[in-house]
Formats: C-alpha cells, structure tokens, sequence
C-alpha cells in the first residue's frame, strides 16, 4: 500500500469525538470588595485586604469532539470539550470561626481550542490553545444567624495545554491530555438571605478567581477522511 502522508503509515486526519476521565485541581479566591467597610462576613479588615482562599483536587470527567487535517507529520484542527468537576471545599472563616463558613466550587468547565500536533506514525503529540470557560460558585453562610451570601457566575478566560494520543485501531485512539485553564476574575454584588426568605440589609460585593489544572485520560474514535 501506498501511504497518503509522507513518513506515516497512518492517517490522523478526520472528525472525532470522545470521551475523558481524571484529577481537576481548583484554586479558586474569593475577596470581599464592598465598601466601606469588609462587609458583613468579614467586616473585621478593610475591604479589599483579605480573602478566602479555596484549593480541592477532585474527580472530572466529560466529553469531546473535535476535526483535524494532516499535511505530511503535522496535524491541524480544532477541538471543544466540556467537563464536569468535584471541586469543592467549605472552610471556617478565619475572621468569624464560631459562626462563619464559606465554599468554594467548580461546577463545570468547557473550551474551545486550536490544536497543532506532529504525528510519529500512530503516535500524535500536541499543543492546544484557546478559550475556557466554567461554573464558579462562592458561598458565605453565618450559621448563628442563619443567612447566607452566594454568587454562582460563569466566568470566562484561556486554555493552554498539551497531550498525546495512540492510535490503537484505524478509528480509535487513547490518550493522556493536560491542560491549565484560567477563569479569570468576575465581581458581583448579592442578597444575603436570611433562612426564612427576607433579605438583609446590606448586600454583598465579592471578587472571584479561578484557576484549573486537569489531567486527563481519552478514549477517542476518529470517523473517516484518513485511514
């Protein structure tokens, strides 16, 4: 047989989708920004001075889809995924310890990246680029007092990362994908909400950023154009 890409037996190029499975670890900060004073979780320092500061590894899994070409070892696509995570972590507030806590999650994520990769035959490495975007949710909770703070916002901002794949079939591939996704910061302003429905007096304005690095075995299946 004659192959169609000079140097390699096998052809890369195709649609695909797939799914993936492995460790997220979330960072996630949240800062109390209201004005004038910390607000009522952390009204012990001034706004802006402090923050609570959230880092879980956790279960992520989800799916993915994607297109590329091959021309001679060099592989060109695209590819978008998205993931759900078990990053989640509640701790007691330094500030007020006998009445505060706060949790940190990440819900989901998904991104949308371009991808360059050089093939050794059934053997493709990579290097991906783009957008990521997710769930971050901060929750404040006096538990003396029974009420509650939250923001649950979709916060968007970049994916870097790089992985290989091995081609085990014609159309199916395994692989191992890391990837660093930043979220960026959002700011918003909120309700605390006492237990039976009435809301507080003072509305709450905190600032959070997010970050994830997730490592990630795939099981891909590859449909047409190569071989």
């Amino acid at each position: 047989m004659v192959s169609p890409i000079v140097g390699s037996t096998y052809d890369w190029s195709g649609f695909y989708a797939g799914a993936h499975l492995g460790v997220a670890n979330g960072d996630i900060n949240a800062t109390d920004v209201t004005q004038p004073d910390g607000g009522f979780f952390t009204d012990a320092v001034p706004a802006g001075t402090e923050g609570f500061d959230f880092n879980k590894a956790g279960v992520a899994g989800g799916a993915h889809i994607g297109a590329q070409y091959q021309w001679n070892q060099f592989v060109f696509g695209g590819e978008a995924s998205w993931t759900a995570t078990g990053i989640k972590k509640t701790i007691v507030s330094p500030y007020f310890p006998d009445s505060d806590t706060e949790t940190g999650k990440i819900s989901n994520y998904v991104t949308a990246v371009g991808r360059i990769g050089y093939a050794f035959d059934r053997v493709l490495i990579y290097a991906k680029a783009g957008y990521a975007g997710g769930k971050v949710k901060f929750t404040a909770r006096d538990n003396n007092a029974l009420v509650t703070y939250e923001k649950n916002d979709w916060q968007s901002g970049y994916a870097l990362g790089a992985g290989l794949d091995y081609a085990i079939t014609d159309n199916i591939s395994l692989g191992v994908d890391y990837t660093h996704i930043d979220l960026g910061s959002k700011t918003s302003t909120g309700n605390n909400v006492f237990d039976n429905g009435n809301l507080g007096a003072n509305p709450e304005t905190y600032r959070t950023d997010a970050k994830i690095d997730a490592v990630m075995a795939r099981v891909t299946y590859k449909f047409g154009m190569g071989q």
